[in-house]
């Protein structure tokens, strides 16, 4: 063996070892891959098996030697990829319309670099495509669907607006009817002295009264949610909530210092009605006490009178609008009140021995502020 023959023969070995794992590279990717000779034809040279797949050929039906042309939906387009290969040497992610063997079509993201030799500007093109035609028809499914969203969302907020501005309207009138119904059963109440009368007078003063309270419900529950929740001092929030009440001094103690909680801005609401169902149902009762619970995982909130309590088959009723000595709608707004930031309440008293309201509010929605530094915890 002469000196020629040694050294060209490790060459040989490392090309073929460099072809055998380009081979198996390119069959082993789930893209297909190719290469195209000089234009202006840019005929196939090469593919691996995948990118025979994707336009329907078998090994039986090769694609070497067309025209890359012949396989484009809009030859046209081609001009785009060539004029931007000759210009920069390369491209990414640009989509091309091919068509499949049988004549249906395809649509694929193209990344592809353009080799140059002496003689030409591209000798030939390396590439390989992405067939992205079911992420494009999903693509615009989505976009179609989120139109269409919004298009419902538009209507819907236009329907809302109107229903409000009607439900406004609406319960305005009726208040402004209620208000002279009123005034015309007390005219009546002055000219009759007929006992039977006077009581027929006082069942539709509380039917009226019933009314307006429904109708002020309406009011309340809608506008639950209405507005974001915020943090609320809950000493000063109770004590502001509970001003209009007539409460002999000394009843009501908030023993609570330094807490605030995330709340609806209609938490005013929750404790008036705590305190006003306390005061109606009472039964004589002389204290309602206010405190906390804090623990590792929630604060408890309570609130508790020495009144008659309820009664264990109604301590759920309460909170669903069924009546229990006509509590009306006051706590079933206080629950939905409070669950807009997953407050709950629930009421744990002995009965006989007065009520017992536990607000439980969760990790995060309360703090507690440090006296010796100002700084608060959750």
């Amino acid at each position: 063996m002469n000196g020629k023959d040694t050294g060209e023969q490790p060459l040989q070995d490392s090309q073929r070892e460099y072809q055998e794992r380009y081979c198996i590279l390119s069959e082993m990717i789930p893209l297909g891959a190719f290469r195209l000779g000089p234009g202006p034809d840019y005929r196939i040279a090469s593919t691996n098996s995948m990118f025979s797949q994707m336009l329907g050929y078998n090994p039986e039906h090769t694609l070497l030697g067309v025209a890359v042309r012949d396989l484009l939906v809009d030859p046209a387009g081609w001009q785009q990829v060539d004029d931007e290969l000759t210009r920069n040497g390369s491209l990414a992610g640009h989509e091309l319309r091919l068509r499949q063997k049988e004549g249906s079509e395809i649509l694929v993201a193209l990344n592809a670099r353009a080799v140059p030799d002496q003689d030409l500007h591209i000798a030939w093109i390396d590439g390989v495509a992405e067939d992205v035609t079911e992420r494009k028809v999903l693509e615009l499914e989505m976009q179609y669907h989120e139109s269409e969203l919004s298009r419902y969302a538009l209507a819907l907020t236009q329907a809302n607006k109107k229903l409000n501005l009607l439900s406004s309207i609406t319960r305005h009138d009726i208040l402004n009817q209620l208000t002279a119904l009123f005034g015309y059963l007390e005219l009546m109440g002055e000219d009759s002295q007929d006992p039977k009368v006077l009581k027929f007078i006082d069942l539709e003063k509380s039917i009226a009264e019933t009314i307006r309270k429904q109708i002020q419900f309406t009011k309340d529950y809608h506008e639950i949610g209405v507005n974001s929740p915020r943090w609320y001092d809950v000493k000063k929030t109770i004590e502001t909530s509970t001003a209009s009440l007539a409460l002999t001094p000394g009843t009501l103690l908030v023993n609570i210092d330094n807490l605030s909680i995330y709340a609806d801005p209609l938490l005013e609401k929750v404790f008036f009605n705590l305190v006003e169902n306390a005061l109606r149902h009472g039964n004589g009762l002389t204290w309602i006490v206010f405190s906390s619970l804090p623990n590792e995982e929630s604060l408890t909130l309570i609130c508790e009178d020495n009144g008659g309590g309820v009664p264990e088959k109604f301590k759920d009723a309460i909170f669903n609008r069924q009546y229990f000595k006509n509590t009306g709608f006051g706590l079933f707004l206080s629950r939905e009140i409070l669950g807009i930031t997953g407050i709950s309440i629930h009421e744990t008293g002995e009965p006989g021995k007065g009520a017992r309201f536990e607000i439980t509010v969760p990790a995060g929605y309360f703090l507690i502020e440090s006296q010796s530094a100002g700084h608060g915890t959750r």
